[in-house]
């Protein structure tokens, strides 16, 4: 018999209609704000194109009051933990949120979040066929395809995109977007938990040059 040691729980949930009504109505009504207000950009550094607004604010969902976001992720968030049952079970809150906006040809490379205890990704804006997030194998003999590598443990895990779809992990787990090959554009909102910080609002470069 085989015996399956040390899984990675990645959460997935892919909603009924009901249950994101809110949610996508409150991001509708607020995203000419935030596409106008923002400034859009690729991560420092990085080389895939993608723009989002995360070097140039915090919290997104804070600053722009998308309550009803916030509760979705909240519930979802607390689903996860409660069945997991960490060792690290701290207080947690929503720390640092952030929209993307992959445009035909954007994408994301691999990268993780190491300094969140928990992220995730919501998606607002999918036709299901514009780049689906990818999770490279944590064990790094499995990364470069030794034994067992194969059918059953795989080298990555896809996840295509779904509207409303909110998708949680640790945040140290590498993942990347792949290209969108859509004329359309997706549309996300990432978050990152922490256990020890404070809560930040407001634009970035005010706390930066203290204006």
């Amino acid at each position: 018999m085989i015996e399956w040691l040390f899984p990675m729980p990645v959460y997935c949930h892919k909603p009924t209609f009901d249950e994101i009504f809110l949610v996508q109505n409150e991001i509708k009504k607020n995203l000419p704000n935030i596409i106008e207000n923002d400034n859009w950009d690729k991560p420092e550094g990085w080389e895939d194109e993608v723009e989002t607004n995360i070097g140039h604010r915090w919290h997104s969902i804070a600053d722009y009051g998308l309550t009803n976001l916030e509760q979705y992720i909240q519930k979802h968030t607390d689903i996860y933990r409660n069945e997991l049952e960490p060792f690290m079970n701290n207080d947690i809150f929503l720390s640092h949120s952030w929209f993307n906006l992959n445009k035909a040809g954007h994408s994301q490379e691999w990268h993780a979040h190491t300094d969140s205890f928990i992220s995730g990704v919501y998606y607002y804006q999918t036709n299901g066929q514009d780049g689906d997030l990818m999770f490279k194998n944590t064990n790094q003999f499995a990364q470069r395809g030794f034994f067992p590598t194969g059918k059953k443990v795989p080298e990555k895990v896809f996840y295509s995109p779904v509207e409303g779809m909110i998708l949680l992990f640790p945040g140290w787990m590498d993942h990347r977007v792949q290209v969108n090959k859509t004329e359309d554009t997706r549309i996300t909102v990432a978050f990152n938990w922490l256990t020890v910080n404070t809560l930040r609002k407001g634009l970035i470069k005010d706390e930066r040059t203290n204006k």
